[in-house]
């Protein structure tokens, strides 16, 4: 009964903080540009340095914020890197792309008339 309540738990936390990732993300991380190495600097200061300099923290801050924020920074730091975007690929059609690079070749550049050059070429 201890291990499935402590799974359970698990599983509220990382409920809870995906949440709150997702609405961090929308209001506020989206419109902050940073670099990703900060955010990755300021995760690994968060879970490192609390533990050395405050040694008796609660246990709720111990098991559950400072674990989150790291969670949330890190999360932050993979979206920033790239590693969470959505990839669109059809398996249907690999040959055709939509990519602005395709659209620029396809377009053909043709000469404009000039009716008035033949007019002034008569002697």
């Amino acid at each position: 009964m201890d291990i499935f309540l402590q799974i359970l738990s698990m599983l509220a936390f990382a409920i809870v903080v995906l949440v709150i990732y997702n609405v961090l993300k929308v209001y506020i991380l989206n419109k902050i540009k940073i670099n990703k190495w900060l955010v990755l600097g300021l995760a690994l200061v968060c879970f490192i340095v609390p533990m050395l300099v405050w040694t008796a923290m609660p246990i709720y801050v111990s098991r559950y914020v400072i674990p989150g924020i790291f969670v949330v920074l890190f999360l932050w730091f993979m979206e920033l890197s790239g590693f969470m975007k959505k990839k669109n690929y059809s398996k249907t059609n690999t040959t055709s792309s939509t990519s602005k690079k395709d659209k620029k070749d396809d377009i053909v550049i043709r000469p404009k008339a000039k009716p008035n050059r033949v007019k002034n070429n008569k002697k």
